[in-house]
Order: structure tokens, then sequence, then C-alpha cells
């Protein structure tokens, strides 16, 4: 993603530059959509894929993927790559893309890209253990590195074309003018999205129709040139046809799209042009717009970073696109075949499609999220993550829910007032389960243990394992002292909670928490919870 600090810098101080937007409709909504809650507590996740057999998996920032399974997140990590991953620097290093091979089902092999400390870019190939639910930590092999100069513009992205070849996007990797102009380098593979043979072991390949194979200067990998950060790209359901969603720099954002028959090589024009509207210094006074514009591909949609005269609400107002797949799902037929994006700024969902000669969008909701990724399930369906942890399913509006906020109305006095007929499962007489706040989850194998903040102020800890699932124990925050801390044991499962102060926080009291299981072997070690007058969180133990 571009630089936010300097995007809203941009926005602040910059005009917009003479860039024509196209008129989008707005057709009226027939049906309406929210966004249901899945999982949250993350940390910071860049994005969701899908493994042929069908699991969905996370990447986190830091270095962690997880995977999600029935709508929880197992609580051994598939891989944990922290050691490798440097996501210190920068906001916009960490680890970036992950792909599965087509052929997973035989050789269990999957493709990460992730930066260093030296903000070198990495891809990697890593192969899953027998046990489907762990990867071999030892199997990675590096296949490709790009060094960049700074901690901006990584892109990352990994995905596999329907043509078996792995697409990669890499960011231009400068500052966010790109004064080296990386994009329109021939020989370097910043600021371009690349196509690659990996069937082989242990390198890759370059396909022999690459665009620029045998043409001298140019790196062979290049598939796609002349882009500042395509932090998102997509094919459309089993075609070649490329949606990139290309983050902008100081007036507006693009989304680029190539038909299915095309065959690489496009330019896409950054740092002449950003968008339609040529960057101020580039070219000479001998060659006018048009000139420079030969041979380069335009976004089919750009949006700006501030509203213009006359604004409609027909289109977005952002300063990080962020793209995700063509729907292909059938709970939302409705949608089908069109293009589903965001931006990391204001967050709100938008279709876009094409109809005609042109391309029409339009809102499906608001929401406050900083969105990092759209992605899909093996069925099609959609997941959004944001930075501040949580992961949402795109759904329907709920029968009754006539204010779009994910909940019918009967239940949305939660969390102002207790509903008391509302079913309750968790042992909190009058606040319905809608009223449930999911806190912290954790599992190995058949073991499992919820922890829910209620809203009478406790944490309510909630345990399954192979004999049935049960209360365990309710932690109250008001016996929490730096002096006593809590203990607490459970006959039923042999659980103990134990609660030690940990030191004062600028957010408040700091208590490590720590679950043993039946055998007294840790369980969770790793917890820790925040005691405020006002609030009630927790968090992972650094």
């Amino acid at each position: 993603m571009s630089n936010l600090t300097k995007v809203i810098a941009c926005i602040v101080v910059s005009a917009l530059c003479c860039l024509a937007y196209p008129v989008f409709g707005q057709e009226s909504a027939t049906e309406f959509y929210v966004i249901d809650r899945i999982v949250g507590n993350l940390k910071q996740p860049t994005g969701i894929a899908y493994s042929p057999d069908g699991l969905l998996f996370i990447t986190e920032r830091a270095g962690r993927i997880l995977v999600l399974e029935d709508g929880e997140v197992l609580r051994v990590p598939f891989l944990d790559l922290r050691e490798k991953v440097d996501a210190e620097a920068s906001f916009e290093q960490g680890l970036l893309g992950l792909a599965f091979d087509p052929a997973y089902a035989d050789n269990g092999f999957f493709y990460i890209s992730y930066s260093d400390v030296d903000f070198t870019v990495h891809l990697e190939r890593y192969q899953v253990s027998p046990y489907r639910y762990v990867a071999l930590p030892g199997s990675g092999e590096r296949l490709l590195s790009v060094p960049q100069a700074s901690s901006l513009h990584k892109g990352g992205h990994l995905r596999f074309g329907p043509d078996g070849y792995l697409y990669m996007s890499l960011g231009d990797g400068g500052l966010s003018e790109d004064l080296e102009s990386t994009g329109q380098n021939i020989d370097d593979l910043r600021g371009k999205i690349l196509r690659i043979d990996v069937s082989g072991a242990p390198s890759y390949a370059i396909p022999e129709d690459n665009p620029f194979v045998g043409r001298q200067g140019y790196r062979p990998e290049i598939w796609l040139m002349g882009l500042r950060n395509a932090w998102k790209f997509s094919f459309a359901p089993g075609s070649r046809a490329l949606f990139i969603a290309d983050v902008g720099w100081s007036n507006h954002e693009e989304i680029n799209y190539l038909p299915a028959e095309h065959t690489g090589g496009a330019n896409f024009g950054w740092r002449i042009f950003e968008g339609d509207a040529l960057v101020e210094g580039e070219g000479s006074s001998a060659q006018s717009a048009e000139e420079l514009a030969v041979g380069l591909s335009f976004p089919v949609y750009s949006y700006p970073h501030l509203k213009p005269l006359g604004y409609d609400g027909s289109f977005p107002v952002g300063c990080a696109v962020i793209g995700g797949p063509v729907y292909r799902g059938e709970a939302m037929p409705e949608l089908k075949g069109r293009y589903i994006y965001s931006d990391y700024c204001h967050g709100d969902l938008w279709t876009l499609w094409q109809e005609g000669d042109g391309w029409r969008s339009r809102k499906l909701l608001d929401t406050d999220l900083n969105v990092t990724a759209i992605e899909e399930d093996l069925q099609g369906e959609i997941y959004i993550t944001s930075i501040n942890g949580i992961v949402h399913k795109l759904i329907h509006a709920p029968e009754g829910d006539n204010d779009y906020d994910g909940l019918p109305n009967a239940e949305d006095n939660c969390p102002q007032a207790a509903n008391p007929d509302q079913a309750d499962h968790w042992g909190a007489v009058g606040v319905g389960d809608a009223c449930d706040q999911d806190f912290f989850f954790s599992k190995r194998g058949e073991t499992e243990v919820k922890m829910f903040q209620q809203h009478h102020g406790e944490f309510h800890i909630y345990a399954c394992n192979s004999g049935g699932c049960g209360f365990v124990a309710n932690l109250e925050p008001a016996t929490l002292t730096a002096e006593g801390g809590a203990r607490l044991q459970n006959e039923q499962f042999g659980w103990t909670i134990e609660a030690a102060f940990a030191g004062e926080s600028a957010e408040g009291a700091v208590f490590d928490v720590t679950i043993f299981d039946g055998d007294g072997a840790y369980f969770v070690d790793d917890l820790q919870l925040v005691i405020t007058q006002a609030s009630l969180s927790w968090r992972y133990a650094d």
C-alpha cells in the first residue's frame, strides 16, 4: 500500500489534477449487504488465501500464517516466519503474499512473499506436512529476491493464473514519488507484475510466451510494467482477464483491466502518468502528453483523493485502493461477474462492472474498516480483512435488519441494554448471545477455550474437550489487583486459570494469563488482560 502519512499530507496540500473522472451510474439497490464478523484479535492481517482442499489461511503482517476453520482460528500457526520477516520498519513491510500450487494435492507446495530487514522482497516455496494444518518449517526454498531502496511499496501479491503460472506483483520500491522511475526500467523487476513457471525445482523457469523473452535489456520475468504499487490483483473466474488495483500517489487511485485475450507486455505508465494525468516534470517540453501516452495502457476506472465540486457520491474518495476478486459465489447471485474493491482510508465496499462500452460502479455498503484485503473462499464467497485484526464475511442483510448493521432490529439494543428475550448459552442471565463479545479463542486438537467479555464486566471462560463443552470460570476484573491476581480451577475439566500482575502500562494494569489443561500442560501462555476503570481488553504478550 501507499505511504499513508505521505498520502494524507498530499490530500491536505494538493489540488486535483486534470483527470476527467467518468460518470458511473448509481442503480437502485434491491439487495442490502452487511459484513458478518468471523474472527477477531488477529495481528494486522494482510490477506486470505484458500488451498485446493478448501482450507482458508490468513496471513499476518508480522509473519504468521493461520488456519481458519469453521469460523475459528486454530491456535497452532500453519507456518511461523516471524524470525525471517521484518514488519517493524514500515507499515508496508512484512508477510505480503500466499498462494497454493495448483498441484497442491500432489506436491504440497505453497508460495509466500515477504520483506526482510534490508527491505528486500523474497519469494519462497514451502511444503505442507502430512498433517494438513501445519507446514514443514524447514522446507523453505528461496526462488527470487528483489532488493529495494526503501521500506515502501512492496507489492508482493501472489496468485496462480488459469495457465498454471505464478504471478507476482512488485511495488516500485522507492519513495512515494518513485524518483528512480523503476516502473519504466526494463531491467528492473520493481513496479511490475511477474509471470514465472514454478513447476520445476529448485528454481523457476521463464514461460516461452512471456512478452519480453529474447528482447535485449528486458528482464524476461516481466509480464506487465509501469505500476506503482499493485497491492492486489485478481483474475476473473476461469479466465485470463485481469483486474489490477494500483495504489496511487498524490491525486487518485486506479483500477486497470486487461481482457482475457491479452498476451502481456502492457505498460500502465507510472511514473510518466498517474492514471490519465501526466506527472509534473515528466517528459520534455518537446513532447506533449498525447505523444508520451503512445503505447501506454490507462485505467478503466479512477477515483480521487479529494471530493470535486458537485460531488454526488457516485464514486469513492480515498487514498489507497484495495482490489478484490470478481464475484463467482452462489449466496449473492446478483453480484456475479462484478469486481469488488475498497479503499484503505474509507473502508466502503464497491462493485465495478463493464456495461456496453463503459464501466459502472455502485457502492455495496459503508464500513469503518481499514481494509487490507478482499479475498474469496473455495466457493467464491467474499471475506474482508482489516488492519485492526478482524476478518469479516460479506453477506445479505438478515431479514428484519432495517438499518443494515448485521442484526435484526430486535437485537439492536446490544450493548446498550440486555434483552431478556434472547437465548443465552454463556451464563449471563438476560444477555443474549448477540450481546456476547468474542474476545479470545484458542484451539489445539479436540480441545478449545473461548473467553468472552460479558456486559456486566467479567471475562467468561468456556471450554470444550473430547468429553464435551461447558463453563469453566468467570474471571472478575474487580478481583484482579497488583497484590492478589487470581487462580481459578474447574473440577469438570481439571483446568487451572492464573492471572498474575505484570505491571502498569499506558492502557492500564496488565495481567499475564496462563491456562493449564487437565493434564497440567500449558494451553494458553501468551495472553494478557489490560484492566482500566473504563474498559477491559486482551492482547498477546510480546
